[in-house]
């Protein structure tokens, strides 16, 4: 008898002493952060750029104690460009048991990864998803951009009211359709609504192989337009400038801010002065947050950050915050998302909506000297 509970006594101990080991290395263990992203190729500018701002911040993270006394550990993955390539790496890192996956940064990725987030616990925080496609909607895909809607009309307006263009034409990329087609539609009606006229469209598929450039032109030239909208990424934007200038076509050319990154300008050269983006987040902006973002990252990085680093950067913010709210627990973040303020963001204040939407103030910007430069800030 007294032999039996020992035995008992000892298993009860045992058994303790494990529970205990499993509750501290569960509490010691670091939080698995994905993030998902094109990081190869001519197209890779956002997601380079995004991958680093996430890296800066889940470095600051970490060195500042963690989240709730636990480290973030970034898994990074590269989408390849491509909707197969996002519901791929997406599945690696849900195998992984990342709790949320920082990306992905073009809209036609994130609505493939839409797929992939029904029916799991693992959110999408995108830094530069814009497309209204997927805006409105209870689900687990969060942001902390902006939808594209408020940019492509303050542009259209913009062109007519301030730049006097009164006969527009329109090129667009149908490879990245849920992002350009809707910017499409929302700057012609737009555009028309201000008194302007659309002459007509132009597609291509950047992801299809060669781009004719000289048909594009050609067809373009048919219409004979004062003002080109471009809805492309920057390397497209670049060459397209390039074509305009040899041309001598001396149209006004407008772009997306899919095209507002420094890649334009390394390519485009002189052929992309005079460019106008309508954009959320201005690189020229001197408030302190972003001031003193652009310093360190700069020191870790070597370079300067643009629009991407700094959504990536506040993408990881939510997702810390999101965490700290939910009293250190990983699981049912969609829950908490919602309704998050951050008043002193590096991309200025903004408030995730029940959604997982926010709104944001829009800047004209154009491209003087080699850089860019704001024109036109918040109706001022």
């Amino acid at each position: 008898m007294n032999s039996f509970r020992y035995v008992n006594h000892k298993i009860l101990v045992l058994s303790l002493i494990l529970l205990c080991l499993l509750l501290f290395s569960c509490s010691d263990a670091p939080i698995l952060l994905g993030f998902a992203g094109t990081l190869k190729g001519k197209y890779s500018d956002l997601g380079v750029q995004g991958r680093n701002g996430a890296i800066l911040a889940v470095e600051e993270i970490n060195a500042a104690g963690g989240v709730d006394g636990r480290r973030l550990e970034l898994i990074v993955r590269d989408d390849e460009n491509t909707s197969e390539g996002a519901i791929k790496v997406d599945r690696e890192l849900i195998k992984a048991g990342v709790s949320a996956i920082i990306g992905h940064m073009t809209s036609v990725q994130s609505t493939a990864a839409l797929t992939e987030i029904k029916g799991n616990e693992v959110i999408f925080i995108s830094p530069t998803t814009s497309t209204n496609l997927i805006q409105g909607i209870k689900d687990n895909f969060f942001r902390v951009i902006p939808t594209l809607t408020d940019l492509s009309e303050s542009l259209a307006k913009y062109a007519v009211k301030k730049l006097g263009k009164k006969k527009v034409a329109v090129l667009w990329d149908r490879s990245n359709k849920p992002f350009t087609g809707p910017y499409k539609d929302t700057f012609i009606k737009s555009f028309t609504r201000n008194g302007g006229k659309v002459v007509g469209e132009v597609d291509f598929s950047s992801y299809s192989g060669p781009v004719n450039w000289q048909e594009i032109m050609d067809k373009l030239k048919k219409l004979n337009p004062d003002s080109v909208v471009v809805i492309t990424a920057a390397r497209d934007l670049a060459v397209f400038a390039q074509h305009s200038k040899l041309s001598n076509t001396g149209w006004t050319i407008l772009s997306s801010m899919w095209g507002y990154t420094k890649e334009l300008v390394q390519t485009g050269g002189k052929s992309v002065e005079g460019v106008f983006f309508s954009v959320h987040f201005a690189e020229d902006n001197h408030d302190p947050e972003y001031e003193n973002f652009k310093n360190r990252f700069v020191k870790r990085f070597g370079w300067s950050p643009n629009f991407a680093a700094a959504f990536g950067y506040e993408a990881v913010q939510v997702f810390a915050e999101a965490i700290k709210k939910n009293g250190g627990s990983t699981k049912e973040l969609a829950k908490v998302i919602p309704g998050l303020t951050f008043k002193n963001s590096v991309v200025g204040p903004f408030t995730i909506d029940e959604f997982g939407d926010v709104k944001g103030a829009g800047h004209i910007v154009t491209v003087k000297n080699g850089e860019f430069t704001t024109v036109f800030k918040d109706g001022k």
